[in-house]
């Protein structure tokens, strides 16, 4: 038996296997005798009939089938234990040639251990950016305030005009029988034609309105058509934003106390007082966006400075993995996967690169922190599991015992840990770091 040896990568090993024409051919001999003793052959007792009369009455393909996997499996170990090496996963085995009187060939690819060399990850340079808050930023987050804070009010003796929100129910005269559609829309910032169309209807008139695709529309189906769009306006509504004074903030964001219980110290209640309450809640969150900038840079910099291998089977599981959940769901929403595909605009093989791809980037930072964890001996202790569920549950507004039902019900507890390990390693680079703030 000859065994060329081939390293594809530092994770995968290629092995071209030969068998001998000898070992072949006995090994089809012998695949032929076992094969007569257990079927019956007319005209003959049976386990008597005659080579040339088994040849012509078995399947052939099962015969090779047969011999190919015997021949195989009896070489398959002495030819790992002489290229000396250690399969991570399930090999991979490919017949390449086979013919009777002839050397069986095949291949083995063969997935070794993932392997990590971890560049410098102490004291990498990271700057550290805080956007400025502007006074108009400020001023605009002022305007959603009022925005959000004003409703709308039924309008019932004019025509609808541009800024108006619309109730309409739509329909097309190309989709006879559909129920037809009940949406809202302000005027002024749908299609230009639908716009036009609309602006001057009255409560309860019904018109059908002519509009033109543009060719970048979102929806690919109808980039650059032209449909017919029958429209019956229901209501109107419309508002106006007042203006921004002492006296609004205190009706609108002064906050009135419990019964029983004093009144904030210092409410809200002048523009002034809004304009720093709002500056200040900015600024907070300038700061913590940057310092999850600095996060990200420095796993960026980990990653991008270590050299990170690891068979491609295994990412071909995580694929396949996600493809079942991806039917399993289709299947409970009872939506096919051609329907799914056609309305992702990808193919099948376009899905799993996809998902090939995010699973790549995921396994290597995986395996960059599990290498780090184990060189720099970071643990996770039970006092920091509990410190995160109660994080989660004071994010989610939910009482601790309430969200550690949850985590166990549906069986998370290994997520919270993941998550607990990824914050614990990234706490550590970012310490082990050098952060300088910069200008924004």
């Amino acid at each position: 038996m000859l065994v060329k040896q081939d390293q594809i990568s530092p994770c995968e090993v290629e092995l071209d296997v030969e068998i001998e024409a000898e070992k072949v051919t006995s090994t089809i001999d012998d695949i032929y005798a076992e094969l007569g003793k257990a079927v019956t052959v007319p005209g003959f007792r049976k386990g008597k009939a005659p080579r040339a009369v088994l040849e012509s009455f078995l399947d052939e393909e099962k015969v090779r089938s047969r011999v190919a996997d015997r021949l195989i499996a009896k070489a398959y170990h002495e030819v790992i234990e002489e290229a000396d090496v250690e399969p991570f996963r399930p090999v991979d085995v490919e017949l390449v040639k086979f013919e009777a009187g002839s050397p069986m060939l095949f291949k083995i690819k063969v997935p070794l251990a993932p392997k990590v060399e971890l560049g410098e990850y102490i004291g990498l340079s990271i700057e550290r950016k805080v956007p400025p808050v502007t006074d108009q930023e400020v001023e605009a987050e002022i305007a959603r305030l009022i925005d959000d804070c004003t409703p709308y009010d039924p309008v019932t003796d004019r025509e609808v005009r541009e800024g108006d929100v619309a109730v309409v129910e739509l329909s097309r005269d190309d989709e006879p029988g559909k129920e037809p559609n009940r949406q809202t829309a302000t005027v002024g910032e749908n299609l230009p034609d639908f716009d036009k169309g609309l602006a001057g209807m009255q409560i309860g008139e019904e018109k059908i309105i002519p509009v033109n695709y543009p060719e970048d529309f979102g929806d690919e189906e109808l980039r650059g058509k032209s449909a017919s769009i029958r429209t019956r306006l229901l209501e109107i509504h419309t508002r106006q934003l007042p203006e921004l004074t002492d006296d609004w903030v205190k009706q609108n964001l002064t906050r009135k106390p419990e019964e029983g219980k004093e009144p904030e110290p210092d409410p809200i209640d002048t523009v002034d007082k809004l304009r720093a309450m709002i500056r200040n809640a900015m600024e907070k969150g300038a700061q913590a966006y940057a310092d999850e900038m600095v996060r990200a840079q420095v796993v960026d910099k980990v990653i991008e400075g270590s050299k990170v291998c690891f068979p491609e089977v295994m990412v071909e599981e995580a694929v396949d993995r996600r493809l079942a959940e991806l039917h399993e769901t289709l299947k409970q929403r009872k939506v096919t996967l051609d329907s799914y595909l056609r309305h992702t605009g990808e193919t099948l093989d376009q899905v799993r690169e996809r998902h090939a791809e995010d699973f790549r980037k995921v396994l290597t930072t995986t395996l960059v922190f599990r290498e780090i964890i184990e060189r720099e001996g970071i643990k996770v202790e039970e006092d920091d599991i509990d410190a995160e569920i109660r994080e989660m549950a004071r994010e989610r507004k939910a009482p601790v015992e309430t969200m550690r039902a949850y985590i166990e019900s549906t069986d998370s507890a290994d997520l919270v840990k993941s998550r607990v390990t990824r914050k614990k390693v990234v706490d550590f680079l970012v310490h082990a770091s050098n952060i300088k703030n910069v200008g924004g």
